[in-house]
C-alpha cells in the first residue's frame, strides 16, 4: 500500500543543521560574555570592548538563524525533530534583536 518500506531509517540533515546553527549562536554569545565578566571582576574600563564584540555576536546570531531555517526546511522534507533548529532561530534572532537594540540606543 504505501512506496516506502516501514522500517526505514529517517534521515537527520535536520538535527544536524539544527545543532551547527546552535553551536555557532552560542560561539556568538562567548565574546560578549568574556567581555561583561571582565568588566565587572576586573576593571570597569572594559566595557569598551562590547563596540568590538556586539558586532561579531550579531554576525554570528545572523548566521545561526540562516542555519536554522535551513534546519527547518531540512527537518520539513525529513519528517524529522524540529526542536534543535528552532532553537538555534530563538537564540540567533535574539542576539540580534538585542545586539543591534543596544547598539542603537534602545536601552539607554
Amino acid at each position: 500500500m504505501t512506496s516506502e518500506p516501514a522500517n526505514r531509517p529517517w534521515r537527520r540533515r535536520g538535527r544536524g543543521w539544527g545543532i551547527a546553527a546552535t553551536i555557532l549562536a552560542g560561539i556568538g554569545i562567548l565574546p560578549v560574555a568574556v567581555v561583561v565578566v571582565l568588566g565587572y571582576a576586573v576593571d570597569p574600563l572594559w566595557g569598551w570592548m562590547l563596540f568590538i564584540a556586539l558586532p561579531i555576536s550579531i554576525a554570528a546570531g545572523a548566521l545561526g538563524g540562516v542555519l536554522g531555517i535551513i534546519g527547518l526546511i531540512a527537518a520539513r522534507g525529513d519528517r524529522g525533530g524540529y526542536g534543535w533548529p528552532v532553537v538555534a532561530l530563538i537564540l540567533g534572532w535574539g542576539q540580534v534583536l538585542l545586539g543591534t537594540g543596544f547598539l542603537n540606543g534602545w536601552f539607554i
